[in-house]
């Protein structure tokens, strides 16, 4: 604190802005290799991105007694930032009165220090804020009391002019928007023969050589001149300090300022984000597009320090994200591709957690206003659609004997996407049918999987006629707007059964006669045949019973049970019980086999045949 016997009081309250950096128990940073794969609030450091940490602020009050009329130097360039090669790139003041009658000062620069002079005494307020390299802010605020000037006056000073500046191209010429006139004379106070004479202190940067000239008309040592600020196209803006100093022979008696304030404008940046449509060719997801921009400065300043830089982040470790720039048109192109090894790899075109792709945008007038633009890039999508439905649907089924399921496969609808993304079932919608509840896609047309198992008893009736199926079909990301309902009939071909006779060769012998004949000639009986006396025997018939849909089948043979098989491997007993015929040897069976649904009957011949 200032000595109470210093003239005025004050108070001092300071305020920072932090930035919230990382915490010893936050994540582990992200790897790098450039400033341009961190995020906007970080930069690449030994392969690491390190947030951002904001500076401190400073401010430092004018030593000595802070009085009116008075040249004040407020101070703050003990200002510093935390973080290893950042720095702070602008100090910005503002003056507030918060008890006074008159208005504070303006003050254009963006040095640390601010010379300024108070019009009247009162409470006023300082706010100081510095931002470093990655646009950080950090605000201090100074409280203090201005006392009256104690000395007499022996100069009256104009005030202080505040102006624009106007740039032109062809020249490349930058003059203030207004005129700058300075006045200033002795008070009655002062000694006789006094002398004037105007100097100037051009703002820090902004030195004058044969590019930037300043000039007093009608001249230097006049009370009140004109004067001209001029520049080849180079940086104009700030404060510029017009000195002017009372002089006798014995030297200076008094001095004072008039601050020329040279207003400047940053540059007016403009541009359209596009939502470019992406490709899928099999192997790559693919999107291009470009930003049109313009960018314009108000105050006609030429531009400089462009950077443009194409960032992303969670797009997988193949994904890429490159562009350039054209300018006339002003146009930022990109390309974007992913490579596609299966479904997952989808989120890192669109919708990933933590995907991220921007353009970072900056240019500088020559005065060191900067415009900034970060353009996020969004990869649009085109929903599928239906294209057709079929009607009239019919399709065969066939036996699974090694699941042990009727089985059967139907294409349903056909669906195109404008985007030629890989189309899938909509997960957890569901069919409609228990019996067909898997869909898949393949090469643009849904197809229902259905199947019944088999319990034992033919029943192909039970999986056989109509079936509804619901179809809901989706690309990587957003479901069909339309629905597709599809009804188709599963067939059944009849089993049949194959009747060619047979030959059993069982032990024979001879009997008696079994047919007799009457001789008209003689009426005595010949004998035309004699009986054969057959065994038993039991003959494995196989191959008979056919299904084409290779469907189990129930087979019944006279004289043997019934029994379920398939037609590969369906073989049944014929069974002779032994007797005498007469005549042609043969015995007929009544066979039967049905598939749950049709039933096929047949009568099989058996040829009896001594060996």
């Amino acid at each position: 604190m200032p000595s109470p016997s210093r003239s005025g009081s004050f108070l001092v309250a300071v305020a920072a802005v932090l930035v919230q950096g990382c915490s010893a128990e936050g994540p582990a940073p992200r790897s790098c290799q450039t400033r341009a794969e961190c995020s906007a609030t970080a930069r690449c450091i030994s392969g690491a991105c390190v947030a951002n940490a904001p500076p401190s602020a400073v401010v430092a009050l004018p030593s000595g007694a802070l009085e009116a009329n008075l040249l004040l130097a407020f101070d703050g360039s003990s200002s510093a930032d935390p973080d290893a090669g950042d720095a702070i790139v602008s100090h910005a003041w503002v003056f507030r009165a918060i008890a006074a009658d008159c208005a504070p000062p303006a003050v254009a620069g963006g040095g640390p220090l601010a010379n300024v002079r108070f019009g009247c005494p009162g409470t006023f307020a300082v706010d100081l804020t510095v931002t470093d390299q990655l646009g950080a802010p950090a605000v201090a605020t100074a409280e203090f009391r201005v006392a009256a000037y104690s000395g007499p006056a022996l100069l009256a000073i104009g005030p202080d002019v505040e102006v624009g500046h106007v740039c032109t191209a062809e020249p490349a010429r930058c003059v203030p928007s207004g005129s700058v006139a300075l006045s200033a004379s002795p008070t009655e106070a002062a000694p006789a023969d006094l002398t004037l004479q105007w100097i100037v202190e051009p703002p820090p940067g902004r030195s004058l050589d044969a590019n930037r000239r300043v000039a007093f008309s009608p001249a230097s040592d006049a009370s009140s001149p004109t004067v001209s600020i001029e520049t080849d196209g180079q940086a104009i803006s700030g404060d510029w300090i017009f000195r002017v100093e009372a002089r006798d022979a014995a030297g200076v008696v008094a001095s004072g300022i008039i601050r020329v304030i040279v207003g400047n404008r940053p540059p007016v940046l403009t541009r359209t984000l596009p939502v470019p449509d992406h490709r899928f060719d099999g192997t790559q997801l693919t999107s291009f597009g470009e930003v049109p921009f313009t960018v314009t400065d108000p105050d006609g300043d030429a531009l400089v320090g462009r950077t443009v830089g194409w960032h992303h982040v969670g797009d997988g470790p193949e994904g890429t994200f490159t562009g350039t720039v054209l300018d006339v048109p002003g146009r930022v192109t990109f390309s974007i591709v992913v490579p596609y090894h299966g479904p997952d790899d989808a989120q890192f075109l669109i919708g990933g957690a933590g995907l991220e792709r921007s353009i970072r945008f900056s240019i500088m007038d020559v005065n060191g206003a900067a415009a900034v633009g970060v353009w996020p890039i969004v990869v649009g999508n085109r929903p599928p659609v239906l294209v057709s439905a079929p009607a009239g649907l019919n399709v065969d089924h066939f036996y699974d004997d090694a699941a042990l399921a009727y089985r059967a496969v139907a294409p349903l609808s056909t669906w195109a996407d404008p985007d030629g993304d890989p189309l899938v079932p909509v997960p957890g919608a569901g069919t409609g049918d228990p019996q067909c509840p898997q869909l898949d896609v393949v090469n643009g047309t849904s197809t229902a999987s259905c199947s019944l198992p088999f319990s034992g008893t033919p029943a192909v009736a039970n999986f056989a006629g109509r079936h509804l199926v619901a179809q809901r079909v989706q690309d990587p990301w957003v479901e069909a707007a339309t629905a597709s309902t599809v009804s188709f009939e599963i067939g059944n071909r009849p089993p049949s059964i194959t009747a060619t006779p047979v030959a059993l060769h069982v032990a024979c012998s001879a009997g008696g006669c079994c047919d007799w004949w009457t001789d008209p000639e003689t009426n005595l009986p010949e004998c035309l045949g004699d009986y054969e006396n057959w065994e038993g025997a039991t003959l494995v018939v196989s191959g008979r019973w056919n299904d084409p849909d290779g469907d189990p089948l129930n087979v019944t043979v006279t004289g043997t049970p019934s029994q379920v098989c398939t037609p590969s491997a369906c073989a049944v007993p014929f069974v002779f019980g032994g007797g005498s015929t007469c005549g042609s040897p043969t015995v007929g069976y009544a066979t039967a086999a049905g598939d749950g649904a049709v039933t096929a009957s047949a009568a099989i011949t058996m040829n009896l045949m001594c060996p």
